[in-house]
């Protein structure tokens, strides 16, 4: 998969490799048509799946200073079922410039929580503390650690 921006002469891509069952191995970054230049400035490797499927681990490269480009992510998911319940990161290099690497809010076993519908409730990576949803399964409010919330509103049509 090859791209160009506005008008930059530059072609970005990427290059997937897949398992024997179609599941994402690796996203391999680079530049120019071959997409061999620059190559695996903001790459990802799936480190293992579950018997589920789940990713159990991702590895994030990115921008590191304004010269160089490195690992920004090395990622362990935890499950319980298909419910993530867990992410630690075990990086603790930021990503320069932007918000693109993982941000490590929490490091308990219940970093994620689901009511019975299967939505999400918390996420105290992101410093939610409880997502309400209304009757058809919309987010209706969130709330944070802050004391923030934000509210949502839907019309009929």
């Amino acid at each position: 998969m090859t791209w160009k921006s506005g008008n930059e002469s530059t072609v970005r891509g990427y290059k997937f490799t897949y398992d024997g069952l179609d599941r994402v191995l690796n996203a391999t970054y680079g530049e120019t048509a071959s997409i061999s230049t620059n190559a695996n400035r903001f790459s990802e490797n799936v480190t293992g799946y579950d018997k589920n499927g789940n990713i159990k681990g991702l590895q994030r490269y990115g921008q590191l200073s304004s010269t160089s480009y490195g690992l920004i992510d090395n990622l362990t998911l935890t499950l319980n079922g298909n419910q993530l319940s867990c992410v630690e990161d075990a990086v603790s290099t930021a990503a320069y410039g932007t918000n693109t690497a993982f941000v490590n809010g929490a490091s308990v076993a219940g970093e994620y929580a689901y009511d019975a519908n299967g939505n999400l409730t918390k996420d105290l990576n992101k410093g939610i503390t409880d997502i309400q949803y209304n009757v058809l399964n919309l987010p209706s409010t969130v709330s944070f650690s802050d004391g923030s919330t934000i509210t949502y509103t839907y019309g009929a049509d």
